[in-house]
């Protein structure tokens, strides 16, 4: 640590047996944590030590470069505080979930990743949009495909805005599916024979081109794994045959 700088201790995480050093703020947390359920610090911890220890103490703390204070803080919250499973300290809304999602990820923490992810389906349960980035940004398959099928069958097509987010790649992809098909509505003349009356019947029928409302009822799971080389899950080819 550089001599002629001085940095701040954090006023809710200062107390425990190692110290990291986020942004200009020093936390110091129980080791056990991180030991336990980080794959990376648990390896980290593990490797030999020279004169002088990181993380023993202000004077040379684990400096966790990159990282951003509040994305730190939030990972700590859940660290430290979820087996109080109603606490007011825990993360709350998509953001501080976010972050705790991100650094679960980079540094190995199954188990909050996991809490994270568990979270993020509820809170994005209904935002078809961010699960799909989140989805691909950080690994988590089980989201994409029911993701991008619900941006397949919605009416509205993708605005630019969210064509912008999901990137161009992906949002083409979707409006190719979105074009393969429609339901239109379809009306037929027959005469009834013993009567000698002509009835108007209307029905739905499949035809190429954009899709309407009536897609909802569709599953365009096959299609998209045709289009992102995936293979078809089984629940959708027991479905389809």
């Amino acid at each position: 640590m550089a001599a002629n700088k001085t940095y701040s201790r954090h006023r809710e995480f200062y107390g425990g047996s190692v110290t990291f050093l986020v942004e200009d703020f020093l936390f110091k947390v129980p080791r056990e944590p991180f030991q336990t359920g980080s794959t990376v610090f648990r390896d980290m911890f593990l490797l030999p030590q020279g004169e002088t220890v990181e993380g023993l103490n202000d004077e040379r703390p684990i400096k966790l470069d990159g990282i951003a204070m509040d994305e730190f803080e939030q990972l700590l919250r859940v660290l430290l505080y979820r087996n109080y499973g109603t606490s007011p300290r825990l993360p709350a809304g998509v953001a501080q979930w976010t972050s705790v999602l991100k650094l679960s990820t980079l540094w190995e923490f199954d188990e909050l990743r996991k809490a994270a992810i568990d979270a993020l389906s509820t809170a994005l349960c209904n935002d078809p949009i961010d699960r799909v980035i989140l989805s691909s940004r950080f690994g988590i398959t089980a989201w994409l495909l029911p993701a991008l099928n619900e941006l397949a069958q919605r009416p509205e097509s993708l605005s630019v805005g969210e064509a912008n987010r999901l990137g161009i790649e992906t949002a083409l992809m979707v409006a190719s599916v979105r074009e393969h098909i429609k339901l239109e509505l379809f009306e037929e003349a027959l005469t009834c024979n013993c009567h000698n009356r002509r009835h108007t019947y209307t029905s739905k029928q499949l035809v190429v081109g954009p899709g309407d409302p009536g897609t909802r009822v569709l599953d365009f799971t096959p299609l998209l794994c045709t289009k992102l080389n995936l293979v078809v899950p089984k629940e959708v080819e027991a479905v389809s045959d």
